[in-house]
């Protein structure tokens, strides 16, 4: 059986005290302007691949200067409308409280909502930013740019904490009013349009110019496909459609460069983000729209190609979360989920697979379109599947089943558990 531990052994609860006490002292405050994390180091800028997620979304304040650091810093993202900062954290607010809001016939004795929190919101929405900084940027215009951000940040509002299987085979309400295919996503989509038009972002009105009526239409269209690509059923119908697409972004690449494509990386550099102009201007507004939802894919599932203390965090949070949803299918008798059996399923050999059959071509593929993005999460996951493999071989040899890292986010950041 896979048990959970916070990874401290050996040590007394009076023992730690102290010792937890000394390593307090030995840290800077959050708010210290001294500490890389405070909340005055946390710009545009400063956001990308490598930032700490967890630390981000651990208090609402934070999560607010993140926000604000992407949409109204002066070099950030400006939505199309151009919505005043009083709106727009509104909005956040609002957005913000959807993740914490709980279904009516789940049971949340057991299921707490480990990963589908506002903190992997949060991550996905910095690691989109990061694909766009990286150079996926020139292929979407500056206000589509904005949307996808946005829409990083909503693509899970009013998750569940349960997957959509489960909502089909216990014939819960949600799946009786909007029907199985893409259950969650479509909610999550609802939710957002709701508080856009709640708060008079993204909203047409009379008067407005044409042009501007147009981009507004556009916008919203991409935050509904990019929300509804990231369900996971749909994985292999996006990694076609992609795959279709890399030789027209690599032609429209080289021609912006000005070179016939000889010696040139493959994929976008933040180096070609000054080509922006030309590069989006040349792709047809369907093409802009799958490639963006093909970045939001990316980001959220994006936990196996970041560094090993990322990576292992994440899997035992969404393992944690699967096997609460077993055990609820089993209390309920209902079929237990795939993944979902604490009793059955070995925690390295689920992270192997889904690295091996979905991750693997998924980052090779990103790494076509963003040579540098893809690269990173492609040469990070690689290292980590060895380590994965090292755990299994550990655990196969010594009979010893793999402890799972429990690190929950913060109470601001969405987790239900104590």
């Amino acid at each position: 059986m896979v048990t959970r531990t916070n990874r401290i052994h050996g040590l007394s609860k009076g023992a730690l005290v102290p010792i937890m006490a000394f390593l307090a002292s030995c840290q800077p405050l959050p708010d210290d302007p001294s500490s890389p994390d405070s909340a005055d180091s946390i710009t545009f800028e400063s956001l990308g691949f490598d930032s700490d997620s967890f630390d981000l979304a651990s208090t609402k304040e934070r999560q607010l200067k993140v926000f604000e650091a992407l949409f109204m810093g002066k070099d950030g993202y400006r939505i199309p409308g151009d919505p005043d900062p009083a709106r727009l954290r509104a909005f956040f607010s609002d957005l913000r409280e959807s993740y914490f809001l709980k279904a009516e016939g789940i049971d949340y004795a057991l299921i707490k909502r480990q990963y589908h929190t506002f903190t992997h919101a949060m991550d996905v929405m910095i690691t989109t930013h990061a694909l766009l900084r990286s150079g996926g940027g020139v292929y979407l215009s500056p206000g589509e740019q904005a949307v996808l951000v946005l829409a990083a940040l909503g693509h899970d509002a009013v998750h569940t904490g349960v997957n959509n299987t489960f909502l089909i085979n216990s014939k819960h309400p949600y799946f009786i009013e909007t029907g199985a295919d893409s259950l969650q996503e479509k909610r999550s989509i609802r939710q957002v349009m709701a508080l856009l038009e709640k708060h008079e972002i993204l909203v047409v009105s009379e008067g407005m110019k044409k042009a501007l009526q147009d981009e507004i239409i556009g916008a919203r269209n991409l935050i509904e496909q990019s929300i509804l690509w990231t369900d996971i059923s749909r994985h292999k119908e996006q990694m076609n459609l992609v795959t279709a697409l890399v030789p027209q972004l690599n032609d429209s690449l080289a021609k912006a460069r000005g070179s016939d494509g000889e010696g040139a990386t493959k994929g976008a550099n933040a180096a070609d983000l000054d080509l922006a102009m030309q590069i989006h201007s040349s792709l047809p507004e369907e093409a802009r729209v799958l490639l963006a939802s093909f970045f939001l894919h990316v980001a959220d599932i994006s936990n196996p190609g970041r560094d090993w203390d990322t990576c292992e965090r994440w899997a035992g949070l969404v393992m944690n979360e699967f096997f609460s949803q077993g055990d609820l299918e089993k209390k309920l008798g209902l079929p237990v989920s795939m993944n979902c059996d604490r009793e059955k399923v070995l925690v390295p050999f689920a992270q192997i697979g889904f690295g091996k059959f979905v991750i693997r071509d998924l980052y090779a593929l990103l790494s076509q379109t963003l040579h540098f993005g893809g690269n990173y999460l492609l040469n990070n996951f690689e290292i980590n599947q060895r380590k994965w493999q090292e755990i299994e071989e550990e655990v196969k040899a010594s009979g010893k089943p793999y402890s799972i890292r429990f690190e929950p986010p913060s109470k601001d950041g969405g987790w239900l558990g104590r």
